[in-house]
């Protein structure tokens, strides 16, 4: 009987997401991670928090103008929530992801502007079809 070196195994985590994630990886895509696809974002109705980038967390709604197809997309925290689990499910996703009091958490430390960028895509077109 061969030894076997690896094993594979599929399991599913329960992640802690917070409001301020959100808020976090929207400023981050906002302010760099998606500005070259981008061109415009617009918060539709009134301002939920102080910044655009906490319109997401707080139900609220982001119109994103696509300036490569000229179309406008709306970005919903249920849209985003989405992008984010399949940012998740992507190889090498897991590094924005840390153990704090025995829960698994987002390290926003770790978050960049293509991590958001690509989380924003995912949210948007399901997929990450630019960058």
């Amino acid at each position: 009987m061969k030894n076997k070196s690896n094993e594979s195994i599929k399991m599913e985590l329960e992640v802690i997401l917070e409001n301020e994630d959100i808020d976090d990886i929207m400023v981050s895509a906002l302010e760099g991670g998606i500005n070259y696809w981008c061109d415009d974002a617009a918060v539709i109705g009134e301002y939920l928090g102080e910044y655009g980038s906490d319109q997401i967390s707080r139900g609220g709604q982001l119109k994103l103008h696509d300036n490569e197809d000229n179309q406008d997309y709306i970005l919903t925290r249920e849209k985003f929530v989405e992008g984010f689990k399949r940012y998740l499910k992507e190889p090498g996703a897991t590094d924005i992801l840390e153990f704090y009091d025995r829960k698994l958490k987002v390290d926003c430390g770790q978050v960049d502007a293509e991590v958001a960028d690509s989380i924003i895509q995912y949210a948007l077109f399901d997929d990450v079809i630019y960058g």
